[in-house]
């Protein structure tokens, strides 16, 4: 025998209201401790905290125009560093690419991260030769002097590894994603690190 409900049916309506509003907080609020407790994603690459600033770069593209200032500080990087005439830039660039086609399931990171060569300015040739075939890619020159010092300032000084830097729209060297990493590797780090802070 069931005891009659002797509470009006609009109180009961309210106290189910409030059960699944407790609920629902109760889910975002422990998901939001579990994100801050679990820290940034991981990364097969290295990641550099707290992000490292660069020092100021002067370049020009393949046709010799200058490149505004902060042509860095503007976008989403994966940078590297190499000559195009030698095996250190034609690995860099390999890279640049492969990792750019791993992504191509990805329009919006595509569209968020400028993908950048820094090369010797005696090269420009060849730079003008790739840059009509892969526009996607921005082949830079600057003057030796000006990429020993962002090679030192990488942490590359005494190395033509074609290793490759993910520099934030502040200008700040976030990530180093090493050259043992394989192109799926690298999409999945960028993913990791750009995918969730793009709009």
């Amino acid at each position: 025998m069931f005891l009659p409900n002797r509470h009006p049916p609009l109180l009961r309506l309210a106290l189910a209201l409030l059960a699944i509003l407790l609920f629902v907080f109760g889910y975002q609020w422990g998901n939001q401790i579990k994100w801050a407790r679990s820290g940034p994603p991981a990364i097969q690459g290295v990641r550099v905290e707290p992000p490292l600033d660069l020092p100021t770069l002067t370049v020009r593209d393949p046709f010799g125009i200058r490149v505004a200032d902060s042509a860095l500080a503007k976008h989403w990087t994966l940078l590297a560093i190499g000559d195009l005439a030698e095996a250190s830039g034609q690995r860099a660039i390999h890279r640049l690419i492969e990792t750019r086609n791993r992504l191509a399931d990805q329009p919006r990171l595509l569209e968020t991260l400028q993908w950048v060569l820094i090369q010797n300015p005696e090269r420009l040739e060849l730079a003008r030769d790739f840059a009509r075939l892969s526009p996607a890619l921005r082949l830079w020159a600057a003057d030796p002097e000006s990429i020993v010092h962002l090679r030192t300032a990488l942490g590359l000084a005494a190395s033509d590894r074609p290793d490759l830097f993910v520099i934030d729209p502040g200008g700040r060297l976030i990530a180093i994603l090493p050259v043992s990493e394989d192109g799926a590797a690298l999409a999945e780090d960028l993913k990791a690190l750009i995918g969730g802070l793009t709009p």
